[in-house]
């Protein structure tokens, strides 16, 4: 007997996100958004509401903020 599994979200749309700061190699903060849907209207809505949930926040200032004391 064969056995098969089934991942739930196979049939899921998923779309990614990557937001880059900085040009320098050790200058760069990256922030990886992922959102998954059945319906690419809806994943595209999740998509943008956390990008802009990100930017209302200041998500990306805050991480660009962090340094190590080198």
């Amino acid at each position: 007997m064969t056995e098969h599994r089934i991942n739930e979200s196979a049939d899921k749309i998923v779309l990614k996100a990557e937001v880059k700061r900085g040009t320098g190699t050790r200058d760069q903060d990256k922030i990886k958004v992922k959102v998954k849907s059945d319906d690419p209207t809806e994943a595209v809505l999740k998509l943008n509401k956390c990008i802009d949930q990100l930017r209302n926040e200041g998500t990306a200032d805050i991480t660009r903020e962090i340094q190590s004391n080198e």
